[in-house]
Formats: structure tokens, C-alpha cells, sequence
């Protein structure tokens, strides 16, 4: 495991030959600060880089209310199923996998909610008087939040997959959130930007060979498998 101040040091172990440091993430000045922003900025475009790294995809629960329409169905009233605690950190929604139960039956009653798009659920759900119900449909508004269809006649509880938003590191012992064995392919990362600022080859060389290694078994290991199609006709 490395905190951020241990990958800071490492990358200018890997990049200079003189000097020591950095000895905190604050308060540095000159090499030592740029040191600590490029190890910043390569951790949160790794983050970015893909939308289903399998360490930012996380599960959430959240009640609907009885006749309320989705737009209160946002990243701020969904409650983390593994902390328990409130999401701050929402990017995205996962699709393909809402799901709910009513409140009243509890979880043995839990069934899949169906996906669709914006356009045709808003034709079947939001023209005209629409009746309350069990929801079965569900879609994403163009403000981002989720909606079911029908509006439900109860409190249901809605379930699904969501992406975290990038960590920012910022505290000397801040730690990266992806598998430990894969920290240093963030100071490859930042050596890739050393390189670009002192115009140094060997840096961009090593950046690129050793970090496109490691970065092939990240990918390796935290995408989603491919999938073959099945046959056209």
C-alpha cells in the first residue's frame, strides 16, 4: 500500500538524482509542489480514463416516495449498501441493473426493474393524467436523476449500481482507492508529465513501457470481460 506522500517521494526517487522529499504534500515550493500536483493529477485522470473500473462501482438503496415522480430520485437521497452512509461521491448510474421491492413485503419481494430510454418513456409516463402503481420501468431524466414508471402508489425501495466519482488526494497519508499491487502505475502516470515538462526521453521511455505494463494488467484485471454477439440472424 502507498499513501500519497510515499508515491510524491518515489517519484522523484525515479526521476532525480539529488534532493530529498518531498516531506509533506502542503506547502511545497518549486520542483517539490510540481512533484506532488503530478502524482495528484495523474491519480484523478486515471480514475477518469474508463467508466466501469470495478473498484468505483458501488450499490445504493434509496425509498421512493408514494406518488412523487422520480426528480426527487437523485445522487443525494442514495444511501451506500456497504457504508451505510450517505453517497457524495456519485458520477454515474449503471443502467442495466435498478431493481426494487415495496417496503411493506420487504426484500423477498425484490424484482427487476425494466430499462428505457428518455424519449419513450417520457411518451408513456409524462403525457397526459398517468395512474399510480408498482413501478416497473425505469429511465434517466436529462438532469440526470431516475424516474420509474408508473409513479409508485407505495414506498418502494429502488436498488442498483452506481460509479463513484474520482478520489482527490490531498492528505500525506491519503491512499489510492484501486488494488494496492497497481499504485505505482499512478507514478508512471506522473512521470509521463515530468518528462513532458523537463523535455526528458528517458522518462517518457520508462513511463511508457514499464507503466504500459502494469496499466495492461489493471485493465486486465478491473474492466469487465469481453463478450462475443451472438449471430446475426
Amino acid at each position: 500500500m502507498s499513501t500519497y506522500l510515499q508515491l510524491c517521494e518515489y517519484l522523484r526517487q525515479e526521476t532525480t538524482d539529488s534532493g530529498t522529499g518531498p516531506s509533506a504534500v502542503t506547502g511545497q515550493t518549486g520542483e517539490l509542489a510540481r512533484f506532488v500536483k503530478w502524482i495528484a493529477d495523474a491519480w484523478t485522470e486515471l480514475q477518469q480514463d474508463r467508466e466501469d473500473w470495478r473498484w468505483m462501482r458501488k450499490s445504493f438503496t434509496v425509498p421512493t416516495v408514494a406518488s412523487t415522480e422520480g426528480y426527487a430520485y437523485d445522487a443525494t437521497s442514495l444511501v451506500d449498501t456497504v457504508s451505510s452512509a450517505a453517497v457524495t461521491r456519485w458520477a454515474r448510474w449503471y443502467e442495466d441493473c435498478f431493481k426494487c421491492y415495496l417496503q411493506s413485503t420487504g426484500v423477498s419481494g425484490e424484482y427487476q426493474l425494466i430499462w428505457m430510454d428518455w424519449e419513450p418513456f417520457r411518451r408513456r409516463y409524462h403525457y397526459g393524467s398517468q395512474t399510480d402503481g408498482q413501478p416497473i420501468h425505469v429511465s434517466i431524466n436529462p438532469a440526470g436523476k431516475f424516474t420509474l414508471g408508473p409513479k409508485p402508489s407505495a414506498v418502494y425501495v429502488v436498488g442498483g449500481d452506481y460509479q463513484i466519482g474520482p478520489q482527490i488526494l490531498a492528505a500525506n497519508g491519503d491512499t489510492p482507492e484501486m488494488p494496492t499491487r497497481f499504485h505505482n502505475l499512478i507514478v508512471y502516470e506522473a512521470m509521463s508529465k515530468y518528462g513532458g515538462n523537463r523535455v526528458a526521453p528517458d522518462a517518457m521511455l520508462r513511463a511508457l513501457t514499464e507503466g504500459g505494463r502494469l496499466r495492461n494488467a489493471l485493465e486486465l484485471d478491473q474492466l469487465p470481460a469481453f463478450g462475443y454477439a451472438g449471430p446475426l440472424a
